[in-house]
């Protein structure tokens, strides 16, 4: 029967200090690459939601779109500048002018507010382009398979219980795939999936923790008596 248990304590230094070096790097690693997501797209399902979302307009929206238009006000502050110069200038001579304009400004303004509006949503389309997004899932999916291999291993060397290495190593694996497939339902199908990836990122993290610090523990850690 073949005895998957090594006693990482007793390891030679050299072995020691490659593992051990490779499993804070990683910690690190991951530490990292949460504080980038959380700078790039943000730590909630609302954020996720909305970087990897589809922000393409449907079809109603399309057809609205193409059947009223969009008209944008024209607006200047230079022209802005220069017509409050000429104002304090004579400003008696222009008091009821300035009055008018700034009537008719405040009317165009909430004009333009609201075909802003409408801009945003048709022109802001900032969704990941099918392509892009293929490419960020398969540099993500080679790096996960690369660290499940890597903690995963060095996991099953420990005097874990088989039970509770076999559901560590499963854990992850499903947990790396999740967060890819929350990832493609966000972007293809709905907003709605974006949870998904939130609780697989917060698995993996747990899943890495408590490997690590086993991992070092069993290396530097006492010993069995036996």
């Amino acid at each position: 029967m073949f005895n998957n248990t090594v006693d990482l304590g007793r390891l030679p230094l050299s072995w020691k200090m490659l593992f051990t070096g490779f499993v804070l790097i990683l910690g690190i690693g991951y530490l990292s690459a949460v504080i980038n997501a959380t700078l790039s797209v943000g730590l909630s399902v609302e954020a996720i939601a909305d970087h990897y979302g589809d922000k393409s307009l449907n079809k109603e929206e399309a057809a609205i779109m193409e059947k009223q238009g969009f008209v944008e006000e024209e607006f200047s502050l230079d022209d802005e500048e220069d017509d409050m110069n000429m104002d304090s200038m004579d400003m008696e001579h222009d008091a009821s002018a300035m009055q008018h304009d700034m009537s008719t400004m405040g009317h165009d303004m909430r004009a333009m507010d609201h075909d802003m509006g409408g801009m945003d949503h048709m022109m802001g389309d900032d969704s990941l382009p099918p392509q892009i997004f293929a490419q960020v899932s398969h540099i993500h999916l080679l790096s996960f398979s690369l660290l499940l291999l890597a903690i995963g291993g060095l996991t099953c060397l420990t005097r874990l219980s088989e039970g509770v290495k076999t559901a560590l190593v499963t854990t992850l694996f499903l947990a790396f795939l999740s967060d890819i497939a929350g990832l493609s339902l966000t972007r293809f199908v709905s907003d709605n999936f974006a949870w998904m990836t939130m609780i697989a990122g917060i698995t993996v993290g747990v899943c890495l923790a408590f490997m690590i610090l086993r991992i070092l523990w069993e290396l530097w850690g006492p010993r069995p008596s036996h």
